[in-house]
């Protein structure tokens, strides 16, 4: 018997004039199918019990540094003005439970203050709410920009977020020719298949020659043109503020090297990296590294001002997770304090979780701020 969501997309096929869809379309529906697709689905995806593992599960301390940064970011605001934050594909609250424990650690006015949540996910919302209860600091849900009173100062943040957009994939044919790959059903082995055909965007060719990418012959990248409405459609939103994004990723330079020839396009499930991504749509997480450059750039063109772009290990010294290090002399290794040194170095040492992870600091609104997280290292 068919996978109905798999029915669903035949479906769409039938009707193309190409007898196949964008893999673009293809990633959308497997991941944001209402019904069948991967984050609407009631159940588990990160963590233990779910598909992959995310730096908010490494214990509390990546939270508990991205709110020393965000209560760093929030003291140049002007005093007298209520400011949020807004968390964007909170997923199932960890994130924001660790910032919001951090935050009114630090004694945050409630009167002056909210936490956002956009969430899109019913499902992830009802886990959020559950998480989140007794929370002492204010908390909303949102599903759009203009549901926060305009001119808000405000800190955008978002956490593997990027890099679950629908991308396009492309092809650099021997010809030099650029090609879009589509996904279609072979009837006789029935199973999903790529094929090659136009390009549904002519930006799609002007993304490279804008970001300075030679694509080679033969060679595959992924294009999330997503992204680019995503950074325009937030900075449009915001007067004042900051912009925190986590992610997968490099610059084109690293995402251009002979190692990403294929692309950077991953499936994984049960902790697994998927060999086949075509197999079991919607029960499979789909990811593609994110373009640094580009965001910068797409980011600067919307009024954005790039003030940080580095690793995730540096990002977490900078910001003071170091400070988080306790010296104890328990031999037991599954003590509170061994537990918690494991899980810092785990996110900062070379060939940990961190390494593949970039983070991007922007503003809005705000002349030179005086960060610490902005501080050049010196050891």
């Amino acid at each position: 018997m068919m996978n109905p969501l798999i029915r669903y997309m035949v479906d769409e096929m039938d009707a193309a004039p190409e007898k196949a869809i964008p893999f673009r379309r293809y990633m959308e529906l497997a991941l944001y199918h209402p019904r069948w697709g991967y984050y609407r689905r009631e159940r588990p995806k990160v963590g233990r019990k779910g598909d992959f593992y995310t730096s908010p599960y490494v214990g509390d301390t990546f939270g508990f540094s991205i709110g020393r940064v965000i209560s760093d970011m929030q003291k140049v605001f002007p005093p007298e003005k209520p400011w949020s934050v807004v968390e964007m594909g909170a997923g199932e609250g960890r994130l924001a439970e660790q910032i919001l424990h951090f935050l009114h650690g630090q004694g945050v006015d409630p009167h002056r203050f909210c936490y956002y949540l956009m969430e899109t996910s019913p499902y992830h919302r009802e886990i959020q709410r559950s998480r989140l209860t007794g929370c002492s600091l204010p908390i909303d849900w949102i599903d759009r920009w203009d549901e926060i009173p305009r001119g808000t100062p405000s800190i955008l943040i978002s956490n593997e977020l990027v890099d679950a957009l629908p991308v396009h994939r492309v092809r650099m044919d021997e010809n030099g020719e650029l090609s879009e790959i589509y996904v279609g059903w072979d009837e006789i082995e029935e199973r999903l298949t790529e094929r090659e055909g136009p390009l549904t965007r002519s930006s799609l060719s002007d993304y490279f020659s804008e970001m300075g990418w030679r694509l080679e012959k033969g060679a595959t990248a992924e294009v999330n043109l997503e992204a680019e409405s995503w950074i325009k459609e937030l900075a449009d939103w915001l007067d004042i503020g900051f912009v925190l994004t986590v992610d997968y990723g490099g610059t084109v330079e690293e995402l251009s090297l002979p190692a990403r020839r294929e692309g950077t396009l991953r499936g994984y499930r049960d902790h697994r990296l998927c060999t086949d991504i075509y197999q079991r749509p919607g029960e499979t997480d789909l990811t593609s590294h994110v373009n640094f450059t580009a965001l910068q750039r797409w980011g600067r063109e919307a009024g954005l001002h790039n003030l940080l772009y580095t690793t995730q290990p540096r990002f977490l010294i900078q910001a003071g997770i170091l400070e988080e290090l306790t010296s104890h002399e328990n031999p037991d290794p599954f003590s509170s304090e061994a537990r918690r040194n494991r899980h810092i170095r785990q996110l900062i040492e070379p060939g940990g979780m961190g390494d593949a992870f970039r983070v991007l600091i922007q503003s809005k609104g705000v002349e030179n701020p005086s960060l610490r997280v902005l501080e050049e290292l010196s050891f």
